[in-house]
Formats: structure tokens, C-alpha cells, sequence
């Protein structure tokens, strides 16, 4: 029997059934395919059936597949896909829809792709991402030396304000939390984001890897950010954004992203991904890709494959 302590970093969080269950997806529209070679675990692709279709990534920013090895070979990658499609076929199911991790995230991202292409999969969508490689940083490296001249000098002036990140840990601090981020999204004509209730649950269920914070500027709430640890040192951004009637000289989002980068590295991260920088169509959105790149992330891409198996079905 499979176990998640025989795959990288205990799995993906959005493949855990423990995630599926905080969803409240049934037992039986669950999917999963354990590829071995020579009795060597080698990945398990898991997913939701929806409709015949098998979505790795459901309800989610991403699936994929989880590996026992952090940099499979390129047999192994093209063993597991062959097999998947196999096995999805063989329970009568239509398609196989990736949301893919970006290719930052591992040596397997691109083989995969190629793997799933080789299968007959088409490119669905394609949006833009940005991530920040924490690297250097672990080894000593200045966070500041991510900016440029301009961005570098302004944070270091917010750096000697009142400013304060707070680890919004109990009830009244994730309200908080994401009052600040509805406010954020209600003034962009956003639709509202992951209530108090649903975060409190998922920090339950997976202790220390939902993380909010509140910034605050003299006591006043003025900023706040969601990050999962989606794998065990892999940081997402999910939500952030500042409360617009803050009222202050500068943005008090460049010194958001700065503290958020010290955080990721103090928890050991090597990378921290900032999200799409793209709409849900995968429209650019540019002003978002350039502030992105200002505070030292680099972009990449993610996207969704979907791949014909020639049958129709619903297994959901």
C-alpha cells in the first residue's frame, strides 16, 4: 500500500485525501494511480472524477503527479503517464485534465509536459506565474538584493516605520485577515476569496501549513496574505492584497512582499510562488507581472493540459 511518507515532501497538499475531504468530495469520485517499476514506487497521479473527466488539480491551483524521487528519469515519468492513461481508460473514463505545477517547482515539471503531449494532450489554458527562488537567501543571501535601487531604498525606508507582521493565529486575527483581503478584492470588483471559517478548518487539518498574516502600521491593519506550504519546502502565496483606504505615503505591499520572503526563508523554503499573474481566461494582467517582478520574482508559466483517452464515462 502507498503511503505519503514514500513520496517527496509527504505529497502535494491539494492531492492529500485529507484535502479532498476539507472540499467535501465523495469517497467515490476519487481517483488514484500508484506507478511501480520493478516493485519500486515510482509516482501516484490522484485526481477527482467529474463528468468523465479526471481532474488532477481539482478545486485547486494546481495536481500533478507526486514522486518518490525528486528528480525522476525520463522512463519514469513516461512510465507513469502510459500507465495513468491506461488505467483512467480502462475505468471508462473520457479525459485526463493537469493542472500543472510550474516548472520551478521541480526537474519533473517540463518531462511531464512532455510525457503528456507524447500522450496526445492539448493545451487547455496557459497563464502567466511568478516565483522566487529562496536559495541564495538560506545561504546567507540579502533579501534586499532581490530589488533594484528604487524598490531596495523604499522598503529599507518602510523597514523604520512602525511596521509589524503578525501571525494572525486565532480567531479574531484570521477575521481580521481576511477582512482586509475581502476589502482588497471587493475594491478591485473581485469576487469574495476563502472565508475565515474555511482557513480555520484547513489549519486543522493541516497543522503549520496555513499560514495568514497581518501586517499592521502602528496598529492599524493595513495589510494581509494567505500562504500555504504546499509541499515540504514549497511556499504559496494564495491570497494577499492591502486595505485601500490605508491611507499611507507608499503601498504597504513592498514591504509585505519583503517580510514574506524572510518568513518563507525561516521556514526553511527554497521557493515561493507568488501566483498567477494572469487572469482565470490567462489574460496578462500586467500591472500585477510588473509589481511581481519588482520585489524579485521571475516568470514562468502554468498551465493546464488535457488529454483525449477515447472513451466516455462518468466514474463521478
Amino acid at each position: 500500500m502507498t503511503t505519503v511518507g514514500e513520496l517527496v515532501g509527504g505529497g502535494l497538499l491539494f492531492c492529500r485525501p485529507e484535502f479532498h475531504d476539507l472540499n467535501g468530495v465523495p469517497a467515490d469520485r476519487r481517483w488514484s494511480y500508484a506507478h511501480h517499476e520493478g516493485g519500486r514506487l515510482v509516482a501516484v497521479l490522484a485526481g477527482v472524477v467529474s463528468e468523465g473527466v479526471l481532474h488532477s488539480g481539482y478545486s485547486a491551483p494546481f495536481g500533478g503527479p507526486d514522486w518518490a524521487r525528486a528528480d525522476p528519469t525520463l522512463d519514469d515519468v513516461l512510465g507513469l503517464v502510459d500507465g495513468a492513461v491506461a488505467a483512467a481508460r480502462a475505468d471508462g473514463l473520457g479525459a485526463l485534465r493537469v493542472v500543472c505545477r510550474p516548472a520551478e517547482y521541480s526537474p519533473a515539471e517540463p518531462l511531464l509536459e512532455y510525457a503528456l503531449h507524447r500522450a496526445g494532450a492539448r493545451l487547455e489554458l496557459c497563464g502567466l506565474n511568478h516565483t522566487i527562488d529562496l536559495r541564495s537567501l538560506a545561504a546567507g543571501g540579502d533579501p534586499l538584493g532581490l530589488l533594484g535601487k528604487k524598490r531596495a531604498r523604499d522598503v529599507r525606508a518602510d523597514l523604520r516605520l512602525p511596521y509589524a507582521l503578525v501571525d494572525a493565529e486565532d480567531s479574531l486575527l484570521l477575521a481580521a485577515c481576511t477582512d482586509v483581503l475581502e476589502a482588497n478584492r471587493a475594491a478591485h470588483g473581485r469576487a469574495p476569496g476563502l472565508p475565515a471559517e474555511y482557513l480555520a478548518r484547513a489549519r486543522t487539518v493541516f497543522p503549520g501549513r496555513i499560514l495568514a498574516y497581518l501586517l499592521r502600521h502602528d496598529g492599524q491593519d493595513v495589510a494581509a496574505a494567505v500562504v500555504y506550504r504546499v509541499l515540504d519546502d514549497v511556499d504559496l502565496l494564495v491570497a494577499w492584497g492591502d486595505r485601500p483606504d490605508h491611507g499611507l505615503q507608499r503601498s504597504p505591499m513592498n514591504v509585505l512582499a519583503h517580510l514574506l520572503v524572510e518568513r518563507s526563508v525561516a521556514r526553511g523554503a527554497r521557493l515561493l510562488d507568488l501566483g498567477p499573474s494572469s487572469e482565470h481566461d490567462g489574460a496578462p494582467n500586467p500591472g500585477l507581472a510588473q509589481f511581481k517582478r519588482s520585489v524579485g520574482a521571475v516568470p514562468g508559466t502554468r498551465k493546464v493540459l488535457v488529454a483525449s483517452l477515447g472513451t466516455r464515462g462518468d466514474a463521478g
